[in-house]
């Protein structure tokens, strides 16, 4: 009789392991597929943030309001630049055009727009500014439909040549400074045996990217980036301030307290919307005090100009060294998101100490 009952013991504790294998069994195949449906629903919505981000590049930015800084010599041609940009039905790119010249030539000699080598591949052959407008225009307009409206990629492809174009597009489709930097880097290797291009700028010994000009996007732009008025009545700083960024001003963050992760924080600056394309441009004149990773501001540089320091924080790379000088406009990074960020801004502060001394930039943003 014990002999029946420790069998019949054994037959029930097989009999709860079954089933208890069977309901883990249940619950793991539940569990994988609610994780599948995740998956999923995080990649349909990454898809579509993907699409609206596409589309959001597409669209060209408007230089027609900005303030633009170029010399007489450039000035003068105006009217027959918006004249051939009327053609292309481009009259909006009116300024873009006229710093595109203030950097190729300054508005000085037969071919303003130094459209020659476009034309023919050699320099000289147009031997009048207005046959360099029409050119030049109608090779600008030309390379902007090929980018889709992307200034910047227009102007970097005006300097390299349309194949930059096709690189760009199978390398991410937008343009960044490091795909202008890797397409200089390879086509300089092809050629540079000819003996014809020629390292200048500090940037592109550095990186060996001697074919074109890798900085020509920021070059052509400080012409045209806006600026913004910061008149006593709004603050202590006096005098005129560059814009921070190219694109129009969006603050998506103000000053003081906001709930961050959860925890109420004390936001020392503002924040500005910025794609990691986007140039970060010096806002006044000054030294560079710092220019490295910190905490929760990631990459950042700080700039003193007299008794006031600005801060530029989680930019994705920085072109200025500790103890440079820096004139306003120039520029010193690119947006980016490091740090503690939840995407793609420019932080900015303006204080009177290294860590301290805060006060509100928007008034003098007009913001």
């Amino acid at each position: 009789w014990s002999t029946v009952r420790q069998s019949a013991r054994v037959a029930v504790r097989m009999k709860w392991r079954l089933v208890t294998l069977k309901y883990r069994l249940i619950a793991l195949s539940i569990a994988l597929l609610l994780l599948l449906l995740i998956i999923i629903v995080a990649g349909i919505l990454d898809t579509l943030t993907g699409i609206e981000n596409d589309q959001a590049t597409e669209t060209p930015i408007a230089y027609s309001d900005t303030s633009l800084q170029v010399s007489d010599d450039v000035l003068q041609y105006r009217e027959a630049i918006a004249r051939e940009l009327k053609k292309q039905q481009l009259e909006g790119q009116t300024n873009v055009v006229l710093a595109l010249m203030m950097q190729e030539s300054g508005g000085r000699g037969n071919d303003p727009m130094q459209a020659s080598e476009s034309k023919c591949g050699r320099i000289g052959c147009i031997t009048s500014p207005d046959e360099s407008i029409r050119y030049g225009v109608k090779h600008f307009a030309s390379v902007f439909r090929q980018a889709k409206q992307d200034v910047k990629l227009t102007l970097q492809s005006y300097n390299f040549g349309g194949g930059f174009i096709d690189y760009v597009q199978e390398n991410g489709g937008r343009y960044t400074k490091q795909l202008a930097i890797s397409f200089s880097q390879m086509m300089y290797q092809r050629v540079k045996k000819s003996g014809i291009y020629q390292c200048h700028r500090p940037s592109a010994i550095e990186h060996q990217a001697c074919y074109g000009d890798i900085e020509y996007v920021d070059a052509v732009l400080r012409y045209l980036t806006p600026t913004v008025l910061a008149e006593g009545k709004t603050g202590p700083i006096k005098g005129k301030l560059h814009a921070p960024l190219d694109i129009p001003l969006q603050m998506t963050s103000g000053f003081g307290s906001r709930v961050v992760f959860g925890k109420t924080d004390v936001h020392t600056g503002i924040d500005f919307s910025c794609h990691d394309t986007d140039t970060v441009h010096a806002v006044r004149s000054g030294t560079v005090i710092y220019s490295g990773l910190r905490g929760p501001y990631g990459q950042l540089i700080q700039i003193k100009q007299g008794e006031w320091i600005t801060a530029y924080a989680h930019l994705s790379a920085r072109q200025v060294k500790t103890g440079q000088k820096i004139e306003a406009g120039q520029a010193i990074g690119m947006c980016g998101s490091t740090g503690r960020s939840t995407g793609n801004h420019l932080h900015i502060e303006f204080k009177t100490s290294d860590w301290s001394g805060h006060i509100d930039p928007a008034p003098l943003f007009s913001l």
